[in-house]
């Protein structure tokens, strides 16, 4: 999702790069440009304008003109600007037995899979067994969405709250704790606009369950349209903070810088994925540090570490000390398979806005298959060394797998990426990762 931001800026300093001197002009012709980038990026122009304007005060202090590097000096004062915009990190509130944790948001914003992914996060960070409860009426396709997701990661959840309405939020504690839960999750009604018989039965939801927290669940590819709707949550039924899905996706980034700025409420958590596993914790000098490209490295770490076992580390390292194969090749792609969308694991690297075309793990799954049965298909030196595949070879294997040339072709490209990527690991994330270990 950040990548338009972080490539913009990267180019931008880049050409300021090794420059002994900026003059006004100069800073006034690089702010512009960031202006006119955040405004691309979506974020609202109150907010832009202020950030600029922060930043042109001060960098017209002593400071810049006797920075050794200027431009690295203007970029760190764009951060500072930045962090101090998207606040500290926060956390979410569940303090005591029978806390309930309450989403509302907009229907379609991914409230349902956020509910199991926040479950699964506090019961694996904190310790803590959670219910969950659907109380989207309405929709009973919503209640079934909830219980075969929480079902499935093994978390309990209540089937019988449509029968019983609001007044089974009467006994909702009674029921949890019978359960033997620590705490409760409540996905409410969404609409396509918040309107006021919305607002009323959030209101009424809130005073019947008085929530340890209630958090806005925002789609990030909103844009401008964030601020409006957060506002009319925030009047209708008010809540302590947000979680920012679709994190991954084709959104220019400028809604969450819009958000916290104006609405002056943390964001808890951003949805980068479908998988469960797919919520990460809010850390806004990691996020600024990922848009300004000086990289995330301890985030890179924590999520390589989350699905790279020792096995897979010690191949990694064996395979710094020669080629790698196709019969490497296929045991890399399922490592790159467990770890998620690798375009927002790349997004955490240093320049990762440089790196592009590298294949998603999505994608990866749904080749994994056809790309084994063509490497079968392969002689033991075209195994061992992929540089001797020729047009003729090709052919020959495509017909003995039963695919295309141009299935091969894919894999090829899939295996010079992969290379890369192993690359990229030996050398960023290697003894970051054993240390973590450790």
């Amino acid at each position: 999702m950040l990548e338009f931001i972080q490539e913009k800026i990267t180019r931008l300093f880049d050409k300021l790069s090794g420059r002994g001197v900026l003059s006004e002009s100069d800073i006034d012709a690089v702010l512009k440009e960031i202006r006119i980038v955040m405004l691309e990026a979506d974020v609202h122009y109150r907010v832009a304008k202020e950030l600029i304007d922060n930043v042109r005060q001060k960098a017209r202090g002593e400071g810049l003109s006797k920075s050794i590097d200027p431009s690295r000096y203007l970029l760190g004062i764009l951060k500072t600007e930045l962090i101090q915009i998207m606040g500290p990190a926060a956390s979410v509130r569940v303090d005591a037995t029978g806390d309930v944790v309450m989403l509302v948001g907009l229907q379609g914003t991914g409230k349902t899979t956020t509910a199991v992914k926040l479950a699964r996060h506090l019961k694996e960070k904190r310790g803590l067994k959670p219910y969950l409860v659907s109380l989207d009426f309405a929709r009973p396709a919503a209640q079934e969405q909830l219980a075969v997701l929480a079902k499935a990661n093994g978390f309990s959840v209540d089937e019988e709250i449509a029968g019983r309405g609001f007044e089974g939020l009467k006994d909702l504690r009674l029921s949890s704790a019978r359960r033997g839960c620590d705490f409760i999750i409540v996905d409410t009604a969404g609409r396509i606009h918040g309107d006021e018989t919305l607002m009323g039965e959030l209101r009424q939801v809130k005073e019947m369950l008085r929530p340890s927290t209630i958090i806005l669940v925002i789609d990030s590819m909103m844009g401008h349209d964030v601020l409006k709707m957060s506002e009319s949550f925030m009047a209708g039924v008010g809540y302590d903070g947000a979680v920012f899905t679709k994190f991954e996706g084709d959104s220019r980034g400028g809604a969450i810088l819009s958000f916290r700025k104006t609405m002056n409420r943390p964001v808890f958590f951003v949805g980068t994925g479908e998988a469960i596993t797919a919520l990460e914790p809010f850390d806004p000098e990691r996020l600024i540090a990922r848009v300004i490209g000086s990289g995330d490295m301890a985030g890179f770490v924590e999520k390589v570490s989350e699905a790279v076992t020792g096995a897979d580390l010690e191949q990694v390292n064996q395979r710094g000390k020669g080629r790698l194969t196709f019969q490497d090749f296929i045991k890399q792609l399922r490592m790159i398979k467990r770890l998620g969308p690798l375009e927002s694991l790349v997004g955490m690297l240093p320049g990762a806005s440089r790196l592009k075309g590298i294949a998603g793990s999505e994608e990866v799954g749904n080749d994994l298959k056809k790309f084994e049965a063509i490497i079968n298909s392969m002689t033991s030196r075209e195994r061992d060394n992929p540089d001797v595949l020729n047009g003729r070879r090709k052919q020959r294997i495509a017909k003995g797998s039963g695919t295309r040339v141009e299935d091969v072709n894919r894999l090829m490209k899939r295996f010079y990426e992969t290379q890369r990527m192993m690359d990229i690991i030996k050398k960023t994330g290697i003894k970051g990762l054993q240390h973590y270990r450790h």
